[in-house]
């Protein structure tokens, strides 16, 4: 009978060209606030440095992608149910790749995986672009497109996150991922803002060729690491029946381990119920605040910019939420290794449910920004929460299976979409953002008053 190998506290053996720095040896967490030096203590490591310059970059282009792409569907539609199909393509690969990947993750070398998939990713936004520049772009380009690039993307995630205890080490592990998660909503905050007006001045192509020119410097971030060493393996866990036979391991490794299990299912739950409110947004912003902030309209008329108010206000409110996700991150890193987070990511899970149901039903612009500023601290900080948990919690050698694990997640979110859209077309985006707040909440106080020990977790 197969039997997961206990937590292994020792050194991991060499594979690769390059053993992995450990400046963290001996260093402790400590509990409590962390001084600015602790709190961003993690910096101190060269190939984290280039790592975050990589994420930051790679966090731009994610947030440019998904205002140009949400908006450029919107704008050939009009229609919610035709964003959810697309944002449905981007992410279900993920759902049937994200094992495989996992697998992959912890089998070979992981800058080899960035590299490659990167490489990819570039060739799509290529792709796109020419389309765009030849005013040949169809709907259904969109869909395969997005569908490569998240196939790209269910390969690409699990081996760069799984590379940060690696990088840092298991006690910098809480402030990599706290820093990290500073850079990606960083982005948030100028990101959508900028591509909503760059997609009024200059168009969609503009758009896409700055993503590219971002590209080649992610690239370039992953060819200047090091490369860092894997487990080494018998020959009996290579080839195809050890790739079923780890995969297979990693399934029995969640299952002995309930705090995982948990982290897993409520990051499902997010990912169902939060994420797809994505879907719903251009109609909010375009419908009920475009149309009917007497301010915006002087602005665009003054800009010329009329045609396209709604664009511009829909990356405003992501800009808003991004000023939140800032604030999570940040008030985590100072507080340093707090105690109980599987209490704070029940309570930062369900307030998120109640502040999205309020969104639904926001009458003022005003108030709908302040709700998005909290909305981006409540998700932010489950996030930094639920990654650094997941990342310590976990055996090295299963870093990129448990990662993988986390993603598949990610393939529940075209279900999501999809329902949200059709819920925004049969009812409107209010009452669909109000039922799916409703939802995260009760369905995350029920996981709790299941298992209240995970309360304690952390």
């Amino acid at each position: 009978m197969l039997t997961v190998r206990p937590r292994n506290t020792g050194t991991d053996t060499e594979q690769g060209t390059n053993a992995p720095e450990e400046p963290s040896e001996g260093r402790r967490a400590p509990r409590g606030r962390a001084s600015l030096r602790e709190a961003v203590s993690a910096f101190t490591i060269r190939d984290y440095r280039i790592l975050w310059a990589g994420v930051s970059m790679h966090a731009l282009t994610l947030w440019m992608e998904i205002v140009a792409r949400s908006w450029l569907v919107w704008e050939i539609t009009e229609d919610p149910v035709a964003v959810g199909w697309v944002n449905f393509w981007r992410t279900i690969p993920v759902l049937f790749l994200a094992i495989p990947a996992g697998v992959l993750a912890d089998r070979v070398n992981r800058k080899t995986i960035l590299v490659v998939t990167q490489v990819g990713i570039l060739g799509i936004y290529v792709v796109l672009l020419v389309l765009l520049l030849q005013d040949s772009l169809e709907l259904w380009h969109a869909y395969a497109l997005f569908a490569g690039r998240g196939a790209m993307i269910a390969f690409n995630q699990p081996g760069r996150q799984a590379l940060i205890p690696a990088i840092v080490g298991r006690d910098l592990v809480a402030n990599a991922v706290a820093l990290q998660q500073f850079s990606f909503n960083g982005t948030r905050i100028l990101a959508p803002l900028f591509t909503g007006i760059l997609i009024v001045v200059s168009g969609f192509e503009m758009v896409f060729i700055i993503i590219i020119l971002l590209e080649f410097g992610i690239i370039a971030a992953w060819l200047w690491m090091k490369t860092y060493p894997l487990m080494q393996r018998g020959a009996a866990s290579m080839g195809v029946s050890g790739a079923f036979r780890d995969t297979w391991e990693g399934l029995l490794y969640v299952r002995q381990h309930v705090t995982i299990l948990i982290l897993l299912l409520l990051g499902l739950l997010s990912l169902m119920f939060l994420q797809p409110f994505m879907v719903l947004l251009p109609e909010i912003a375009d419908e009920r605040f475009a149309s009917n902030a007497e301010w915006l309209l002087r602005i665009a008329d003054a800009f010329n910019l009329n045609q396209n108010a709604g664009a511009t206000l829909f990356g405003g409110m992501l800009t808003f939420m991004g000023i939140g996700s800032i604030i999570g991150p940040s008030i985590l890193a100072y507080l340093g290794n707090v105690r109980n987070k599987g209490m704070l990511i029940v309570v930062t899970m369900a307030l998120s449910g109640v502040v999205l149901s309020a969104l639904g039903a926001a009458p003022w612009l005003i108030l709908a920004l302040v709700l998005m500023v909290l909305l981006g601290l409540l998700d932010s900080s489950q996030r930094v929460l639920t990654n650094g948990m997941l990342l310590t919690q976990t055996d090295s050698e299963f870093h990129g299976r448990i990662i993988s694990l986390y993603l598949l997640d990610r393939g529940f979110v075209p279900i999501g979409s999809l329902v949200a859209g059709y819920m925004g077309s049969a009812y409107g985006a209010g009452w669909a953002l109000a039922i799916l707040g409703g939802a995260l909440a009760v369905s995350v106080v029920i996981v709790a008053a299941i298992r209240p020990g995970f309360l304690r977790a952390g």
